[in-house]
């Protein structure tokens, strides 16, 4: 498809080549740019790798293997998962950070059971996965065993019970070997934690590796651990939970900038404050009592629901790990609200910005109280067109001068930004008393302060 683009004389050509095929995941990206002069962009579909292969049968040590990324963007390299049942892992030593630049991997210390394989390319930031292969039935001479399981409940970044691995026969008998590297990784992932600690221990005169200081840092219900060693089927831990660390610290979620107009209830948000431990989980336990305050004291309103009653204080309940809180405020300008909690680091504060409400009503500038007669009067005089809160609105409306005094000059001006000047406004002879209404359609009228022309 070539489109053509003419504007304020300037060419510019682009052309757009897309690549599609049966399967492909398509990829997309865009171009900003400035300047003059012509050029042509080519965009293609990054497509994902084909014919992902595995033996129907294989020892711990799984041969996969593909056709690569076939059109126009060649793939910087490519992840492998291994998926048994609903739990995918990576495989191969693989990731979205660790590519492989090959078209073939052995993934080793595989689990006895039935596995599937994926295969996804990548270029960038770009990504396609492939279809999954067919079965591989892994059976293995020699295995790795738990001879003692992670307990089923932790606590973020503690350390885990420790716990031992054991190798053993296919026929389920020790192997009593010692020296052999065991590696303990994350098996199932819920919540996306890392695992810290010492991750490799040799095997002792049993053929039996011990670990202990292991720890994981993000909550999650079902995690798992994988025991893996060359030559040997790697084996899964039975599942635990990581449960959330103490609370330490309050985070702002949503609504750390909020904006809108001026009112006195308060209607902006909601934002939402969460407890959370030092690993940045969210943490339910026991009640908080959050306090508020804002740099915009006498006109600024906090409240627990949207247009309630005024609060200084909001409660994150037992059970619930945030709590919403709303904002108004009569004053246009910048505030911030600043929470603070017992024994929790606060965040930084929210920032409201608030602008003017729609234009209710005119208010004259001081008018001098003496003015030259036949001149114009000098400074100009100007009338502001404000909201119900006394904020300057940007309003353009037309406003009127009336005067019982004899005037010249132009008594009708558009506003400019909120404000109407009359700079060639003059009081026609001397007069005393003399003042000024403003008027402007349904905007509530004012009335200048008395002067005297002479």
């Amino acid at each position: 498809m070539v489109v053509t683009i003419l504007r304020s004389g300037v060419f510019a050509l682009v052309v757009l080549f897309v690549t599609a095929a049966l399967g492909a995941v398509p990829a997309s990206a865009y171009w900003r740019a400035s300047g003059t002069g012509n050029t042509t962009a080519a965009v293609a579909t990054l497509l994902p790798p084909t014919n992902v292969s595995v033996p129907a049968n294989s020892n711990s040590s799984v041969a996969v293997s593909w056709t690569g990324s076939s059109g126009t963007v060649a793939p910087t390299g490519y992840y492998v998962t291994r998926i048994t049942g609903s739990t995918t892992m990576p495989a191969c030593g693989s990731s979205p950070a660790a590519l492989i630049p090959a078209t073939t991997c052995t993934d080793t210390s595989v689990p006895e059971g039935i596995h599937k394989y994926q295969v996804t390319a990548v270029y960038r930031s770009w990504s396609a996965a492939g279809t999954v292969s067919g079965n591989v039935t892994v059976t293995s001479m020699r295995d790795l065993s738990f001879s003692s399981q992670p307990p089923t409940s932790v606590t973020a970044g503690s350390p885990i019970t420790t716990f031992s691995v054991q190798l053993r026969t296919a026929f389920g008998l020790p192997v009593w070997e010692s020296g052999v590297p065991i590696t303990i990784s994350i098996g199932a992932n819920p919540g996306g934690g890392t695992l810290s600690g010492s991750l490799t221990a040799n095997t002792n005169w049993s053929g039996t590796a011990t670990f202990s200081g292991l720890s994981i840092n993000k909550a999650g219900s079902g995690y798992s651990l994988m025991a893996s060693s060359p030559g040997f089927a790697g084996v899964a831990s039975s599942g635990f939970t990581v449960t959330p660390a103490a609370a330490s610290k309050l985070v702002v979620t949503t609504g750390s900038t909020i904006s809108g107009t001026a009112s006195s209830a308060a209607l902006l948000g909601p934002v939402t404050v969460e407890r959370q431990d030092a690993y940045g989980n969210a943490v339910s336990v026991g009640t908080t009592a959050v306090t508020l305050s804002t740099t915009s004291t006498s006109t600024g309103t906090l409240a627990a629901t949207v247009n309630g009653a005024k609060v200084t204080t909001v409660t994150i309940p037992a059970g619930s790990a945030s709590a919403p809180f709303f904002y108004g405020d009569t004053k246009a300008g910048n505030a911030t609200i600043s929470l603070a909690a017992s024994g929790l680091t606060s965040p930084a504060p929210v920032t409201a910005t608030i602008t003017a409400a729609a234009p209710a009503k005119l208010k004259f500038d001081a008018v001098p109280a003496v003015v030259l007669k036949n001149a114009p009067i000098t400074p100009p005089v100007t009338v502001r067109i404000l909201d119900t809160f006394g904020n300057q609105t940007d309003s353009a409306a037309q406003v009127t001068l009336q005067s019982a005094c004899s005037t010249k000059g132009t008594l009708t001006r558009a506003a400019v930004s909120g404000v109407a000047a009359f700079p060639d406004l003059e009081i026609a002879g001397k007069a005393s008393g003399c003042t000024l209404t403003a008027t402007s359609g349904m905007l509530a009228a004012d009335t200048s302060t008395p002067f005297n022309s002479d």
